[in-house]
């Protein structure tokens, strides 16, 4: 079992509840978190705790572990720093959909208007008036 300061308890659950994700790679010898600046392998062991308590849901993948805050997670962290409830995780928040909207009109591709992607046209072939002149 690993010990971990209260201090350091603090600082990874402040990130957690900032940010809503944490990601830790697997590397238990690596000296400290890139975003906590806590260790490694006790920023593993407390988010493993909170798994256990289904709390955070976990996704591995290419050797980094992602821990995902549940809203009872949220309740949790909040009640161990004693924070109000007017924080909300980033991942909580609704996305600002600008990006969607500055896409000019020109882009459009398929069946809106532009030219489609497919194998072209199966249909008969195309008759050019150029090569169609009656022979004299």
């Amino acid at each position: 079992m690993v010990q971990v300061k209260r201090q350091d308890r603090r600082k990874v659950y402040e990130y957690l509840l900032l940010e809503g994700v944490i990601v830790i790679k697997k590397d238990m010898a690596l000296p400290l978190h890139a975003e906590t600046g806590v260790k490694n392998l006790e920023v593993w062991m407390l988010l493993r705790s909170l798994r256990d308590k289904k709390l955070v849901d976990l996704v591995f993948s290419w050797q980094y572990y992602y821990y995902y805050l549940k809203a009872e997670g949220v309740k949790y962290v909040r009640d161990k720093l004693g924070i109000v409830e007017d924080v909300i995780p980033a991942t909580f928040k609704k996305a600002d959909k600008k990006f969607e909207d500055d896409a000019p009109e020109t882009r459009q591709r398929g069946g809106k208007g532009g030219r489609s992607f497919g194998r072209g046209n199966r249909g008969a072939p195309r008759r050019n008036e150029e090569t169609e002149q009656p022979a004299q």
